[in-house]
């Protein structure tokens, strides 16, 4: 096995901005077309909520517009461009808080319109029950006027979160077009250039500059490249990629007050711009560094709980409120606890202990659940357990631990449970990846409900000492994949799930020298899985997008 010692800190869940965007129900299109000899290309992006009528009045029997197109007005009360004007449809999670029937019938009828006054379909995208908050994705067609309508049989309050997008694209991004082909064979341009775009991307390295120690966390930014958190010598860093596929990037340190940077993660705010969580190793503190712009050049850096030496193996997503919420491992204590901003820059927040019980908290990875409250996934070193806690309510505070999450144990075979990342599956159950150390194994934990009190573990890499700093997301296809280090050979691996609760999966190695350390990754704007590592033998920092393993063409 390798070294504990060497491999102590990992970066935090990716992913877990999607996970408000995954309804109880399935995916649905909803008169989803596009224009003639075109296709539609899915941009996704980080959730953005562009209505929230739980401060106004519920919606009775009627239908409520909604602009998603150009610059739109937030509840939040800044204004955003969410989606272009160009798209031909967004993808949304509508959820119904408060409903009542209308006799025996309650639902929600998205649709295209251009006014309030448009007629529904006989169609239903949403049934609800009284009394009962539940939630569906499904994709949406937009009006010439960049408009969408929401009618409601019955009364409710709706909250509309959009996840992505979809443009009419005519032509495969891996080949030229019909006119730029005939171009080049009229200036007689060899073979070579004209196959070009389809060989495949490989390892870039995008900062050599400096020893890259600390633990990568990967997001994509709302100009639809990546931007990564990372720690160099003693320092917080941000590489802001200057494409889709970061081939390069603009590396800029945001923190060097001390020796900062490590455990880092990142998401992105309602501002638009980044948001990342780390640890001060000087002052033993766990910092934000809310970015002053989206691809953080400048950040301002609050540090929010300095209460012992807290602030290891931190994870951070934006709740159900617009601030962001973080898990994160009190060493002084050996204690689980969570961080709930204030604001969405998080300069204040109130920190509360959710697990106490023993020495927990480390490897923490944290999502927002299908019912709006968060959900941790961490390390029980006492007894060498995979655990979950559970948030009772959006910000996890509760006058005792019980209270505030309900904590599960839910793999006990042997020392599992390290270097947690969480997701939100298809099925709107949280889907856990981990290292298995007694085996050195790579496992997965399917949950059984949105709360994750059962899960189904299984075993999806054991070739060798496998599952070192683990990130999971999920696919174009609706499947979770997975980055690894493998640790016997020291290479990158790619673990391609077969199917939405990972039964079985397509391993592969995709990188290899010494590489793989701190992996994150994500989903990029063209569909294909892009992500961040540390190279060891040179101590660079490195960005590979392999287009074959997710939604390669």
């Amino acid at each position: 096995m390798a070294s504990l010692a060497k491999l102590r800190t990992r970066w935090a869940a990716i992913g877990a901005a999607c996970a408000v965007t995954l309804g109880g129900g399935t995916f649905g299109i909803v008169q989803a077309s596009v224009s003639s000899g075109d296709r539609a290309v899915y941009v996704p992006i980080t959730p953005v909520r562009v209505l929230d009528t739980r401060a106004g009045t519920p919606i009775t029997n009627t239908t409520l517009k909604v602009v998603v197109e150009g610059t739109i007005n937030l509840p939040s009360g800044s204004t955003k461009v969410v989606v272009p004007v160009d798209a031909s449809a967004v993808a949304l999670n509508i959820t119904v808080t408060e409903g009542q029937k209308n006799g025996q019938y309650g639902f929600v009828t998205a649709f295209p319109c251009t006014s309030d006054t448009d007629t529904p379909p006989n169609a239903s995208s949403l049934n609800f029950e009284s009394k009962v908050d539940i939630a569906n994705a499904m994709n949406v067609t937009t009006s010439a006027n960049g408009s969408i309508c929401l009618y409601v049989y019955g009364t409710a309050d709706l909250i509309v979160d959009i996840a992505g997008y979809y443009t009419d694209h005519n032509h495969d991004d891996r080949y030229y077009t019909e006119t730029e082909v005939d171009t080049a064979l009229t200036n007689k341009a060899d073979v070579a250039s004209l196959m070009a775009p389809i060989v495949p991307s490989l390892p870039v390295t995008i900062d050599s500059n400096g020893q890259v120690s600390g633990q990568t966390s990967i997001a994509i930014g709302t100009n639809g490249n990546p931007i990564i958190s990372y720690g160099t010598n003693t320092s917080l860093k941000v590489a802001a990629c200057n494409n889709p596929t970061c081939t390069t990037s603009t590396n800029t340190t945001i923190d060097s007050a001390g020796v900062v940077g490590t455990d880092s993660s990142i998401t992105i705010g309602t501002n638009g711009n980044p948001i990342i969580s780390y640890y001060d190793g000087t002052n033993t503190s766990l910092k934000v560094a809310a970015c002053n712009n989206p691809t953080c050049t400048t950040s301002t850096n609050t540090t929010i709980d300095s209460n012992g030496d807290v602030g290891y193996f931190t994870s951070i997503t934006i709740g159900t409120n617009g601030n962001p919420i973080i898990s994160y491992t009190d060493a002084t204590n050996f204690d689980l606890k969570v961080a709930a901003c204030n604001n969405p820059t998080c300069t204040t927040s109130t920190n509360t202990t959710i697990d106490s019980n023993g020495s927990v908290g480390a490897y923490t990875s944290i999502a927002i659940g299908t019912n709006g409250n968060p959900i941790i996934s961490y390390y029980d070193g006492t007894n060498g357990d995979l655990k979950i806690a559970a948030c009772n309510n959006p910000t996890c505070i509760g006058a005792t631990e019980g209270d505030r999450s309900t904590n599960t144990t839910i793999d006990n075979a042997g020392n599992v449970g390290l270097f947690t990342s969480i997701a939100i599956g298809t099925n709107g159950n949280p889907i856990i990846s981990y290292h298995d150390y007694t085996n050195g194994d790579l496992k997965i934990a399917a949950c059984n409900n949105p709360t994750c009190t059962t899960s189904t573990n299984t075993t999806i890499d054991s070739g060798g000492d496998v599952g070192y700093y683990t990130s999971i997301t999920i696919g174009t296809n609706g499947n979770p994949i997975i980055s690894h280090l493998d640790a016997t050979n020291f290479d990158l691996k790619i673990a391609a799930c077969n199917n939405p609760t990972c039964t079985t999966s397509t391993n592969t190695t995709i990188d290899s020298g010494f590489v793989g350390y701190y992996t994150s990754i994500t989903i990029g704007t063209n569909g294909n899985p892009i992500i961040s590592y540390g190279d060891l033998e040179n101590y660079d920092l490195k960005v590979f997008s392999p287009w074959w393993m997710v939604g390669g063409r």
